[in-house]
């Protein structure tokens, strides 16, 4: 998140109120929505009717018990809900790339048809870091336990900012009586410690003791959460408008609402959907309508009613529904009307079929109304078969999946419905290496001449961006796709450093049409392999590409080493290599992005992922300053450097600028500044143009200041829809170019020697005297020669060479490259440079800036080719 949250905020409370008084036992409170669990009983000694109330966390509420029912598991035999903390490990079931874990000690919920898993108190995993939080939401498998799909991530329940710390989380009942079954979080109101830099947005704290329960009646399809508040202050509080219902769900699920769709909401919804194609869920509050606030940055912010909790008074309100659907939209809408007591539809079913009668999988099957609106969706199985619920009146079914022809939907009944795609055709693509035939992890690209009419957001589906109907990440080099008939264009790449296809060609309906193309590694870069330092995948709150997907992306551009870089986690991408058999083609470095949302994000290289500790052992920056947060990365057993991400522009994503770096002198605010980094990202998916008065100016002021910092380009690609990995990229000498010999520890080193270039589809080498290369220190007594070489693929083209010494701009000169080289050949300019020192300096630099012509098309439309060296030092 690098803008300020800003939220509407709402009113009128949905409460229930009750006095307190001395010793009273727990009795169920009146509720507003669906019936409360009790528990919210006095202490003893409490004043209620407006005098103080005098109570504590753990004895405003009761405590239930540490354990709960012995037999969890055994509730859908018995027809019961029950709860329990989790002692036996075959109830920890949950898909292998979940990022929330359930561990044995926290505690589950679980009926007959669904179950639930709540976190024990303690050091949290994500962004609350409270605990007590709700982990999954699944459905029940025959054998009574969870059927382990659940994709569930994060959700802030908070009042204002401040979510319940707990001092116990236990089962108030166990359901062992036929009831509901109970969970208990009961702690102290806190401020969400990562949210701290925003409190001026949210003045409103409360600190007062406070207890969420979630509560799973027998038989029943959703889990409810009652919220209890006792205001133990001097003063009435209102937590009127002022309801955090905050979702970390993006990375893996697709929000819709009944009002919109998938597309962004407006207004007041009356429940929230999360379509992850795997367990399916809704959200809604007890207390009257959801209003939405924003999206930024992968958190989905809606505003509940509140209530005002007045001096001496506890609170109890019905605050929220989780309903688990199902693996698609259409299974959830069928379970909110069974929750609901309303009518699931009438039952559709059928095959996705093409033009030949051939099943058609993994199509999505919208239901749409007279007026476009989007009612529900599914998606085909392996054989093509689908079942949807649809409401009376007039709905049309529509057929869709990417490369089939449009297809304008059927009336929908009752009963069976087959959908038939319009005739296609197909495209069989082979990569091969020129040098000996051999098959080439490439990326391919299929363009219409007729721009493919893509849905509307509203259906939600992903479509490749900038009219393309395909991009394939093809491993084997070989890809099979379908196409609508017609005129396509065609590329097939594999980076920067090789020659590009880009062939138009027609298909007719039914055809099949078969494409062999041959590429050449045209640019030497021998001993030197390049690394992007900045990639997220789903496991970034803001990012929802598949690891899988992101690893195939790097390598199919060429890319030697993808290093992950999520926030606040750390994943490796070195198995997924493994796994996809790509180990000759790439090495997999895990890192964090270590993002405060204060005073800047860091790249932590390298880090391994550390199962037992805090968020897979991200550094814990919470309540330490730049000084400190620095020296816990570099005490870390992997002994990572720290690279300084998109440190320029503004807001608290930018170190520099949040730390308010000056020019003049290289050093910013004495309460934030340190300069214990080694490296600073000086180009984030950009070029030198892009930064020349940003970052570039930034990292010239620390170099004239006497800081030896390296700079890198990464892309920060969150996705790869819009955003490419490996622009820019590091280029980096390593004497040899092999993936499989690489370790974090040499790809550490490589950046800290500074013997690096930054690659935007330029490649450059720089030669001082003696062979030294960027980073290094030469003698300077008598002027310089450098020799600088500037390669692209011949698809790209140089244009000038600019020289800096001590940050200014001492010569440009174009780039004159060979007049009709070779087939395959790269476009080679070659040149040299005389510097020389600035006298009344101990030490100048010199860094060299690479301009390109035009842009990366076709392989990157709007990105435009440079390469920049490192600093040589002249003494």
């Amino acid at each position: 998140m690098r803008r300020l949250l800003t939220a509407a905020l709402l009113a009128s409370p949905s409460l229930v109120v009750f006095a307190c008084g001395g010793g009273e036992a727990d009795t169920p409170a009146p509720s507003v929505g669906a019936a409360g669990a009790s528990g919210a009983a006095g202490a003893s000694g409490a004043a209620g009717g407006g005098g103080q109330l005098a109570c504590t966390p753990d004895d405003c509420f009761e405590k239930g018990s540490d354990t709960g029912h012995p037999d969890p598991a055994g509730a859908k035999a018995a027809g019961q809900a029950r709860a329990a903390r989790i002692s036996d490990p075959s109830l920890l079931k949950q898909p292998a790339d979940a990022r929330q874990r359930v561990r044995l000690g926290d505690f589950i919920l679980v009926n007959a048809k669904i179950a639930a898993t709540i976190e024990d108190k303690g050091l949290s995993d994500g962004y609350s870091r409270f605990g007590g939080e709700l982990l999954t939401v699944d459905r029940v498998g025959d054998d009574g336990k969870p059927l382990g799909l659940s994709l569930y991530g994060e959700t802030l329940t908070a009042l204002s900012t401040e979510m319940i710390d707990p001092t116990s989380v236990s089962v108030l009942h166990d359901g062992s009586d036929g009831k509901e079954a109970v969970v208990r979080v009961q702690g102290l109101l806190k401020p969400i410690p990562f949210l701290g830099s925003l409190q001026a947005l949210f003045p409103d704290q409360f600190g007062v003791p406070a207890a969420l329960d979630f509560s799973l009646a027998p038989g029943a399809e959703s889990v409810k959460l009652r919220l209890h508040v006792a205001n133990t202050s001097d003063e009435d509080l209102d937590a009127t408008g002022n309801e955090m219902h905050g979702f970390f769900q993006y990375a893996r699920s697709r929000m819709y609402t009944e009002e919109s769709g998938f597309a962004e909401p407006k207004g007041k919804v009356k429940w929230v959907g999360f379509d992850n194609g795997s367990m399916s869920f809704a959200w809604r509050s007890l207390e009257g309508p959801l209003e939405y606030s924003l999206e930024i940055s992968g958190f989905q912010y809606f505003v509940g009613q509140g209530f005002p909790i007045p001096k001496g008074e506890k609170r109890s309100v019905d605050y929220a529904e989780i309903i688990p659907g199902g693996a698609d939209l259409d299974a959830l809408r069928a379970a909110v009307a069974r929750v609901d007591g309303a009518s699931e539809g009438q039952l559709v079913s059928g095959k996705v079929e093409d033009a030949t009668k051939a099943p058609v999988a993994g199509a999505w099957v919208h239901a749409i109304d007279g007026a476009g609106k989007e009612l529900s969706r599914t998606t085909s199985a392996a054989d093509g078969t689908y079942t949807l619920h649809v409401p009376a009146g007039e709905v049309r079914l529509v057929p869709s999946k990417v490369g089939y022809p449009a297809h304008s939907g059927a009336p929908a009944a009752a009963g069976t419905l087959d959908l038939q795609f319009p005739p296609h055709a197909t495209l069989k693509v082979k990569a091969r290496d020129a040098a000996g035939g051999t098959p080439l992890p490439a990326r391919v690209q299929v363009i219409p001449t007729v721009a493919p009419t893509e849905p509307p957001e509203s259906r939600g589906e992903q479509w490749p961006a900038r009219g393309r109907l395909h991009q394939e990440y093809a491993m084997t080099g070989d890809a099979s796709l379908v196409v609508p008939p017609g005129e396509h264009r065609v590329v097939v790449s594999r980076g920067y450093e090789w020659t590009l296809s880009d062939q138009t060609v027609t298909v007719a309906a039914g055809e099949t049409k078969e494409l062999t193309v041959q590429l050449a590694h045209s640019v030497d870069s021998t001993g030197v392999m390049c690394a992007d330092f900045h990639v997220h995948s789903f496991f970034s709150a803001d990012s929802s590409d598949p690891v899988v997907d992101k690893v195939k992306s790097a390598v199919a551009d060429g890319l030697d080493i993808p290093v992950s870089s999520e926030h606040e986690w750390i994943i490796d991408f070195q198995p997924i290599i493994a796994q996809l058999g790509l180990e000759k083609w790439a090495f997999g470095v895990p890192s964090e992005e270590l993002t405060t949302f204060t005073w800047g994000h860091f790249g932590v290289l390298p880090l391994r992922p550390k199962p037992d500790r805090l968020n897979q052992g991200a550094i814990d920056w919470i309540g330490n300053d730049p000084a400190k947060v620095f020296a816990m990365a570099h005490a870390d057993e992997d002994k990572p450097i720290v690279i300084v991400n998109h440190p320029s522009g503004g807001g608290f994503g930018a170190y520099f600028s949040a730390a308010k770096l000056k020019r003049d002198t290289g050093v910013g605010d004495p309460k934030l500044w340190s300069d214990d980094f080694e490296a600073v990202e000086v180009f984030n998916d950009s070029d030198l143009e892009s930064n020349r008065k940003g970052s570039l100016a930034d990292w010239f002021s620390l170099l004239n200041h006497g800081k030896k910092v390296w700079a890198v380009g990464s892309s920060d690609s969150h996705s790869i829809r819009s955003s490419p990995v490996g622009y820019p990229r590091t280029c980096i000498l390593f004497g040899h170019d092999d993936p499989q010999k690489l370790t974090p520890e040499a790809v550490r080193d490589g950046v800290a020697t500074g013997n690096a270039t930054i690659s935007g589809g330029l490649y450059m080498t720089v030669k001082a005297p003696g062979g030294a290369g960027p980073g290094a220190t030469v003698s300077a007594a008598s002027p310089v020669t450098l020799e600088v070489t500037v390669q692209s693929a011949p698809w790209i083209a140089a244009e000038s060479l600019e020289v800096f010494v001590d940050g200014v701009t001492v010569e440009t000169k174009p780039l004159a490259q060979a007049a009709d080289p070779a087939p395959g050949s790269p476009s080679v300019a070659a040149t040299t440079v005389t510097v020389s020192r600035d006298p009344a300096r101990p030490r100048s630099w010199v860094v060299l800036h690479a301009k390109g012509k035009g842009d990366l098309s076709p392989l990157h439309p709007g990105r435009k080719p440079f390469a920049v060296s490192n600093p040589i030092y002249l003494e």
